[in-house]
């Protein structure tokens, strides 16, 4: 009798732990203790090419607290081409700038980089910078982007 409650007790001791903290926790620090930008939603992604600002995809992140993760679709290629390429995305926030590490979704060829962004006053804007390896040119890439938060 005494091993059944033993096991019982771990087990329960185990299912609050884990209640905790995944959780209970998260949503508490996030709610409750983060005081900082909250970036959550959609955002179109914007390029400048030939002069023209061009709308090549849209970024759907989730936050919880400093923490940042979501998914984007490429619907143009750097050379204008149509696109359907889908991308992971996680990182952090610190005050007002943004840093995401971003993986092709379906793991197809060497397809990662980063995106370095300043959120301005508004909280619907943010511009930076996006550096990855140019497949074409055969070397690193930097190049500007803007965000702008879709209403939704």
């Amino acid at each position: 009798m005494s091993l059944f409650v033993g096991i019982l007790g771990s087990i329960i001791a185990a299912a609050v732990i884990t209640l905790i903290t995944k959780w209970v926790w998260p949503n508490l620090s996030d709610r409750c203790l983060y005081r900082g930008i909250r970036v959550e939603g959609a955002w179109d992604v914007i390029e400048e090419r030939n002069g023209d600002s061009v709308t090549v995809g849209r970024l759907n992140l989730k936050q919880q607290g400093c923490r940042l993760n979501g998914t984007s679709t490429r619907t143009k290629t750097r050379d204008g081409k149509e696109s359907d390429r889908k991308f992971n995305y996680h990182g952090s926030i610190s005050g007002n700038q943004i840093t995401l590490i971003f993986e092709d979704a379906r793991g197809i060829g060497f397809d990662t980089g980063t995106y370095v962004f300043t959120v301005y006053n508004d909280g619907n804007t943010m511009v930076g910078m996006s550096t990855f390896h140019g497949k074409a040119e055969n070397k690193i890439i930097s190049e500007q982007r803007k965000l702008i938060k879709t209403i939704s």
